[in-house]
């Protein structure tokens, strides 16, 4: 198949799938519709609406190359909010799009249905680490679009593999993997979940094909992931040297192995597992422990028949229970719980999951259209309600968050006015304010959160988050130094808090404000 006949095939898998395309455009609007027309600042988007082209250099340091190419790429290098939320929903489809196309094209003609291909893509772009990780502003299109490489490299990967392709298709896919990783580290992980599941479907649909040549595939796959690997820290780091940017330390303070104590870093595992399993928060649903037990139900069915007349089923269980704990691979290697943002491997894993187990169940039901349909239903009120309702319920949250923090700032602001302070005056914040929370509200990781506590365990950080805040408001004031911020917090111990008369006080080019006690 070349590439022509592969995109002819592509638009002929689309016109075919109108009502899957259908649910997934929906889906997607159900989901990040509010976020589209009420928008707010999200934690991170006021540094790189202040700093504009200097914030990347950080981004460079820390091997996120690819998203300064693809902000550069389309033009966007100076973030416009809102705008790349435009952006990200329109990814975000494109993405779900070809994720589908790409499960119904790796698992051949063989596969048992097609009516619940849509499944994957609205679960996992509903999911709330992917909501938590696109309320990012300055990172939410170039997120999507790298998810939308990841598919389109596996695509030209696999054609590599087993559909005859050339070094043409080894060379894109590698560059596409590369560009993919390069965007965010988190889909590193992700990337191996993928590889786990294709080879699964390849096996489950194609499996006298397979077999053949099982061991030649599963090297192909490892050697093509080293690669990407490899050439992607390698450019990281010659990126680095060409601009002389040092390597930064975000993902390495990330990592606790070697920092804390062996048996307490499996205490917080042990935890993060449980959370996850049982659905202990916010962030996670039942879906995984539906997925383990499913897809081990259905590999372990009928195991001594299977075992007896597949010479490589076992080989195929053990591929099954890797891509379940794939998820968690990360985890491992830091030694610690990962922001829920960088957990996209999980989500990943319950959605193809969930769509494996739907078709397996389709398929026995393929002569009743009334209990598919009832059953298809089900789905949808099921991702509405425990995705999609959560995600608008976040979204909301950091909505009214922000016009709580804009009604704040307004207050202080013009207190600080009312001492005649000018830009040329710094800023010592004391303390934190925490928002009002009505019954429809929820806290995530970040939706929901005020820049007047985020950072609060950090020497000044709540400070310099409300300062760059201020400044995308247009208010302009200086940051004190480590010594005058110090000096400050042991003087005005006895200043009263806000909203108390004498919150607000200027001493010569100092403003300080005390939030709290």
């Amino acid at each position: 198949m070349t590439v022509r006949e592969q995109f002819d095939d592509f638009v002929r898998f689309c016109k075919k799938n109108k009502v899957s395309i259908g649910i997934v455009v929906l889906m997607t609007f159900l989901t990040y519709g509010f976020m589209l027309f009420n928008f707010s600042f999200s934690i991170d988007t006021e540094d790189i609406v202040v700093r504009q082209l200097d914030f990347y250099d950080g981004w460079i340091g820390i091997n996120r190359y690819g998203l300064v190419f693809t902000k550069w790429l389309f033009g966007v290098l100076n973030i416009v909010p809102g705008y790349a939320s435009i952006l990200m929903v329109l990814s975000t489809i494109g993405y779900g799009i070809i994720w589908m196309y790409f499960f119904y094209w790796i698992g051949g003609p063989n596969q048992d249905n097609l009516k619940c291909n849509w499944i994957f893509s609205v679960l996992f772009l509903s999911s709330v680490p992917v909501l938590e990780l696109v309320n990012f502003q300055c990172l939410s299109f170039e997120v999507a679009f790298a998810m939308l490489l990841c598919a389109v490299a596996l695509i030209f990967e696999w054609r590599w593999i087993i559909k005859g392709g050339g070094k043409c298709e080894l060379f894109l896919a590698i560059i596409m993997g590369v560009w993919c990783f390069a965007s965010y580290q988190a889909f590193v992980p992700l990337y191996i979940s993928a590889s786990l599941i294709a080879f699964l479907i390849q096996y489950q649909n194609n499996r006298e094909e397979i077999e053949k040549k099982v061991i030649s595939i599963s090297l192909k796959l490892f050697v093509i992931f080293v690669i990407d690997y490899i050439v992607y820290n390698v450019l990281g780091r010659l990126m680095m040297y060409i601009w002389n940017i040092g390597a930064g330390t975000y993902t390495e303070n990330m990592i606790q192995w070697g920092k804390m104590p062996a048996r307490s870093i499996c205490i917080i595992l042990k935890d993060y597992f449980l959370d996850v399993f049982f659905a202990r928060n916010v962030f996670w649903n039942w879906g995984y422990l539906f997925v383990c037990l499913g897809l081990l139900l259905i590999g372990l069915r009928k195991i001594r028949d299977k075992i007896k007349k597949q010479r490589f089923y076992l080989y195929y269980l053990l591929v099954l229970c890797l891509f379940l704990f794939s998820p968690f691979l990360l985890p491992v290697l830091m030694g610690a719980a990962p922001v829920v943002r960088g957990q996209l491997a999980l989500p990943f894993v319950v959605a193809i999951g969930t769509q494996i187990i739907f078709e397996k169940i389709s398929g026995r039901l393929s002569n009743n259209m009334i209990i598919q349909m009832a059953v298809v239903g089900l789905l949808l009120l099921f991702t509405i309600r425990t995705n999609i309702m959560k995600d608008n319920r976040l979204l909301y949250s950091d909505y009214v968050v922000r016009q709580q923090e804009y009604a704040l700032t307004e207050k202080i602001i013009g207190n600080i006015e009312e001492t005649e302070a000018d830009g040329n005056c710094a800023v010592v914040i004391l303390g934190q304010w925490s928002p009002q929370y009505n019954p429809s509200m929820i806290q995530g990781e970040t939706l929901g959160r005020s820049f007047y506590e985020w950072d609060a365990e950090v020497p000044g950080g709540i400070e310099k988050r409300v300062l760059g805040y201020w400044r995308t408001l247009g208010y302009q004031y200086k940051t004190p130094g480590d010594e005058v911020r110090t000096k400050t917090i042991e003087e005005r111990a006895d200043m009263p808090a806000w909203p108390a008369e004498g919150t607000v006080v200027r001493d010569g080019n100092l403003v300080i404000i005390k939030l709290s006690n």
